[in-house]
């Protein structure tokens, strides 16, 4: 057979039709390229037009992708290829700036495909999951279910602050129970003190105790127990009308002091400190801080800011001698009052023994010698400023 015979077949079969020759000639194509591969004419059939434009997932069995309207993805062994700054791939969208997303997909795309992200931008996913509400329950605490190996469940760690308030409510109830027993401690003291005084004295002398209005010395002592101890547990303390008030202070007490002398008739009057007064200590320094009552009352002791407590209470007492000649005048001029001044101490600041209640002061009498001497022969009317 001739080449223009060979020609001549290959027209018919065109005419015939190529689509029926196309398959056959895939088919023999490899064979030609094994028995022939330096074959002009071979190579000439092979370059018949039989390309098939695929994309490359398509080869694979793969569904074609959704293509963005007027832009085709471009794809290079299966990674994305770039832009180029400005152009875009097919068909140019003119007015559009650089990165903005493409238009979703055409109306025949298959259901549940997205359109593909703008090149150069994030994808932005919705979130599935709708967050709930928190809880209602305290979170700071931890959770009753879950306890470390071993050890105790959390619901028992949760109780805490409820144990702690446990534990100060009991803590006041223990101070309360302190306190209930302190008072009960000092009333058992007072009442077994009473039983021993009952027991010491007769019947008839404790009715006549009752019925006694008329007692001996009007006595202002210190609220505090140093200034009044040296006078209990002795028989003398029936023969006492005795006043206490902050720093044994005249005109704090002026109603009860006159009522001891003018009404009950008293034939002494007498004012004691003692050792470590407070109320020495707060009128030498500065007691702005204190309640207005409080305060009040220590204004009226004139004493220097910052003397010390010894020399501070005797001053007060010389203070209180004077005033108190001054205002029982009368009396005092007329021999029926003796005005005297007294000091525990219990430091021994004065040489005359511990815990002695020593005379520092007979009616504005204050040098010692006079006072020792006066005391020794039992002038307690003696008045020096009267030339007696």
């Amino acid at each position: 057979m001739t080449v223009d015979d060979i020609e001549e077949s290959r027209m018919n079969a065109r005419r015939i039709g190529s689509c029926m020759m196309v398959p056959l000639l895939l088919a023999l194509q490899p064979a030609w390229a094994d028995e022939a591969p330096g074959d002009a004419q071979v190579q000439q059939v092979i370059k018949l037009p039989l390309k098939v434009n695929k994309p490359a997932a398509a080869e694979h069995g793969e569904a074609p992708a959704a293509k963005s309207e007027g832009k085709p993805a471009a794809k290079s062994e299966g990674k994305s290829v770039a832009k180029p700054e400005g152009k875009s791939e097919g068909k140019a969208a003119e007015g559009k700036p650089e990165g903005k997303a493409a238009e979703t997909a055409k109306p025949g795309a298959e259901a549940g495909k997205k359109a593909e992200p703008a090149k150069g931008e994030p994808e932005k996913l919705a979130p599935s999951v709708t967050m709930s509400k928190p809880p209602a329950r305290d979170l700071s605490q931890p959770s009753p279910e879950v306890h470390a190996p071993g050890g105790r469940p959390r619901s028992a760690q949760r109780i805490r602050p409820k144990a702690a308030k446990a534990k100060t409510a009991k803590a006041r109830a223990g101070k309360a129970a302190g306190e209930a027993g302190q008072v009960k401690d000092v009333v058992g003291s007072i009442i077994k003190a009473n039983s021993a005084y009952i027991s010491k004295h007769s019947p008839g002398y404790l009715l006549r105790l009752g019925e006694r209005a008329a007692p001996k010395a009007t006595v202002v002592t210190c609220s505090s127990p140093g200034g009044r101890v040296g006078m209990q547990g002795g028989d003398a303390d029936a023969d006492l009308f005795v006043i206490s008030n902050l720093g044994n202070q005249l005109a704090t007490s002026e109603g009860s002091i006159e009522y001891g002398v003018r009404h009950l008739h008293t034939p002494l009057l007498m004012f004691v400190s003692h050792t470590g007064c407070g109320a020495i200590k707060a009128a030498a320094g500065d007691y702005s801080g204190m309640e207005p009552s409080i305060q009040k009352e220590l204004d009226n002791i004139e004493i220097p800011k910052g003397i010390d407590a010894t020399n501070g209470a005797l001053i007060n007492i010389n203070n209180q001698v004077e005033g108190a000649i001054l205002k029982f005048s009368g009396e005092v001029e007329a021999g029926r009052l003796a005005v005297l001044g007294g000091y525990y101490d219990f430091n021994n600041d004065l040489k005359q023994g511990r815990g002695r209640l020593v005379i520092t002061n007979i009616n504005g009498e204050t040098d010692p010698v006079r006072i020792r001497e006066l005391s020794r022969s039992g002038r307690y009317f003696h008045y020096a400023f009267m030339g007696q």
